[in-house]
């Protein structure tokens, strides 16, 4: 359990002392301290207060390392995407995300693409209950971002144009054979912050409604989660970064 680490954490995130966290609690300094140390437990009814002092779910101040979600997990912010061009191949199978990878990699240099290509995928959900639980399956959709207009259909890609569109966007940092499985944990990061500022996810016709992206930067590797969302301030004072996919290169 991480409360006594999060609590600190989280006051010192917020600026507090301990004598101000005492105070807004009703408890003394030392309470506190205690708390933070792991020589005592908050009482049950203090829990609901300590997370609306600090904005946190209990969930969370309970079982998660929120520091370390912190080093890991961008904030969530609105960003403008560019219309861009992709080549998609979606896939059923025990192994989609590499199946359609592959896939996209042999196409990609048939036509002469460049090898650094930027690349997105999204979770196909049109899997049957008996695919998924019978034979395992699952889908996967993966989406070359193309640099250029003049690439023809051949029959084993779709070629797919998106306009611009709103997405709240997450970042995530790390090893890069660790990075997808992050999606499960990001996905309601994205999700509750919609909640919380009055923003919807969309289904907005001809958009994906939601991709990520893995790219490097300095060595280091990022996973950039994105949702569609509609209810935003119109641009540009609201959108944090304006963001091309067909350059790589994300515009504050």
């Amino acid at each position: 359990m991480f409360l006594g680490e999060n609590i600190q954490y989280l006051r010192r995130k917020n600026g507090l002392t301990q004598e101000a966290l005492a105070l807004k609690l009703g408890v003394s300094r030392q309470t506190v301290s205690k708390w933070e140390s792991g020589e005592a437990l908050p009482e049950l009814l203090k829990l609901p207060e300590l997370g609306d002092v600090f904005g946190c779910k209990l969930d969370a101040l309970l079982r998660e390392d929120l520091s370390e979600q912190e080093r890991r997990y961008s904030q969530v912010r609105v960003v403008r995407v560019a219309g861009f061009r992709f080549a998609q191949y979606v896939v059923i199978s025990s192994q989609p995300e590499a199946d359609a990878a592959a896939h996209l990699e042999r196409w990609a240099r048939a036509v002469g693409l460049p090898d650094a290509t930027a690349s997105i995928g999204w979770a196909f959900p049109q899997v049957t209950a008996e695919q998924k639980n019978r034979f395992g399956l699952r889908g996967y959709g993966a989406g070359l971002i193309l640099p250029k207009d003049d690439f023809g259909e051949d029959g084993s890609v779709e070629l797919v144009s998106q306009p611009p569109a709103d997405y709240a966007m997450l970042t995530v940092r790390g090893e890069a054979d660790a990075l997808l499985p992050q999606l499960s944990q990001a996905l309601p990061l994205i999700f509750d912050y919609l909640g919380r500022n009055g923003l919807r996810k969309s289904a907005g016709e001809g958009v994906l409604p939601c991709f990520h992206r893995l790219r490097q930067e300095a060595g280091e590797a990022f996973l950039d989660v994105f949702v569609h969302c509609q209810g935003a301030v119109s641009p540009p004072e609201y959108y944090l970064m304006h963001i091309d996919l067909t350059q790589q290169t994300d515009k504050l």
